[in-house]
């Protein structure tokens, strides 16, 4: 019996079979190929989804004209203070004098010890209250050797704000402690709950000529205007001038200079457009892409460009409606770049118009398009229903794909079983003839 296709009459079966199964499979072939670009299409519409996201987050992040509204505030002598402003500053220039920044209040041992790792201070049960300012904690000093007591100051849970070293002079140890913030708000005391074993005292110094150290020397004292004196506990200082903190650095005079931060605002502006030139790099990859030609993508081209050439009527009283107005123009690449000089000119003009031109939270560009980012894409927006019926489609395909593919296994084995039994009947023919020749090769010859 033949096992093999071809063995019995040497046809090659399998490739016959092969060539004609290539026939058949075209149709599946296109089916798979129809997927591959459907595939395609949802992939480019994920990279769309992500550059639009991308888009919405920047338009977000700009629309607050608190973004626009930016000043610079800079000091004649950084040595003396240094300043820096938030949307609620004005413009103005204001002559500060420091006559003393604030100082941490530090205290010194009186006593002094031979080591600080041996010997033992007080007695079990003794203790240490230190109060920060209106808080204060308490640790236990009995028993403990010195560098044992500034670790337990240290490590306290509910240390209120100081800290504790130990320095070894010419006398020998003696502990140290200093508020960890600055002011008359840090001022601190110490009491004990036995004998007193370091009579600490103060290492300020009387700076209010007052005839000695008191909390209020270590608050910082500035005058402003030449008419105003201003206590502060910290040397940070952000409730003296609406928008403004200062950080003063030492006494001196110095001038604050507070105006529009215009380079700021353009950066602010820059970042609208970089974020628009890198949509629309790729809406442009896209559409000489996967999505070449598709319907839906050219609609979102339409809309976000329809909308930045959209007047921004809802802006009463406002001196520019237009981003051409204040020096943003679109090229012939479909990209947008800014007229510094026209931009600035401007400013000038009306800066406020300026910030409503982008972040008014009703017709501002910046509002408006991060707006329509949302919506397309949304669930059931114009992006989502278009994946989604990507999505069916090439789930229609898979079923198919997967019909084909039950079809061309029938019809495989259908013309395996049809060639097999032609090699077999072609077998048993060549060796009928075979036997028949050899029986008529027996026969008597005719002379």
């Amino acid at each position: 019996m033949i096992s093999s296709p071809g063995v019995g009459s040497g046809l090659d079966v399998n490739s016959i079979v092969e060539q004609l199964m290539v026939l058949e499979r075209r149709p599946l072939d296109r089916l798979e190929e129809k997927k591959a670009t459907y595939e395609a299409q949802i992939s480019a519409y994920g990279t769309l989804t992500s550059a639009l996201s991308t888009f919405k987050d920047a338009m977000d992040a700009l629309n607050d004209l608190a973004d626009f509204k930016k000043f610079s505030a800079e000091s004649s002598d950084d040595t003396v203070f240094t300043a820096t402003a938030n949307e609620l500053a004005a413009s103005g220039s204001y002559d500060l004098t420091i006559d003393r920044i604030a100082e941490q209040h530090k205290m010194a041992a009186g006593n002094v010890f031979a080591d600080s790792d041996t010997t033992t201070i007080g007695t079990a049960g003794d203790t240490m209250t230190i109060q920060v300012g209106a808080d204060s904690f308490t640790v236990d000093i009995g028993g403990k050797t010195l560098d044992q007591i500034r670790d337990a100051i240290n490590n306290a849970t509910d240390n209120t704000g100081v800290g504790a070293t130990v320095i070894n002079d010419s006398t020998g140890y003696r502990l140290i402690l200093s508020a960890n913030e600055t002011g008359s708000d840090n001022f601190l005391q110490v009491s004990y709950s036995g004998t007193d074993p370091f009579a600490l005292y103060d290492l300020n110094q009387d700076r209010d000529s007052s005839g000695g150290f008191t909390a209020a020397d270590l608050d910082a004292v500035f005058t402003f205007e030449n008419s105003f004196q201003i206590t502060r506990s910290s040397n940070l200082v952000d409730d003296v001038i609406s928008g403004v903190t200062l950080e003063l650095k030492a006494a001196g005079n110095a001038r604050l200079n507070i105006e529009r931060d215009k380079e700021g605002v353009k950066e602010t502006v820059q970042g609208f457009i970089d974020a628009y030139n890198e949509l629309q790099d790729t809406l442009d990859s896209l559409g000489n892409g996967d999505l070449y030609g598709d319907s839906t993508l050219r609609t979102i081209e339409s809309q976000i460009r329809s909308m930045l050439n959209t007047e921004a009527t809802g802006l009463a009283g406002n001196s520019f409606t237009f981003l051409s107005e204040v020096g943003i123009t679109t090229g012939e690449d479909g990209k947008l770049s800014l007229d510094g000089t026209t931009f600035d000119d401007a400013l000038d003009y009306d800066y406020d118009s300026v910030a409503q031109l982008f972040a008014n939270n009703d017709q501002g560009y910046a509002y408006r398009l991060e707006g329509l980012a949302r919506d397309l894409l949304a669930t059931d927006g114009l992006v989502d229903s278009r994946e989604s019926g990507l999505n069916s489609r090439v789930d229609y395909l898979d079923l198919q794909i997967q019909s084909q593919e039950n079809r061309l296994a029938i019809v495989e084995q259908r013309y395996r079983d049809q060639f097999t039994a032609l090699d077999v009947m072609l077998g048993q023919m060549s060796s009928t003839s075979a036997y028949l020749a050899q029986q008529l090769a027996t026969l008597p010859g005719v002379a």
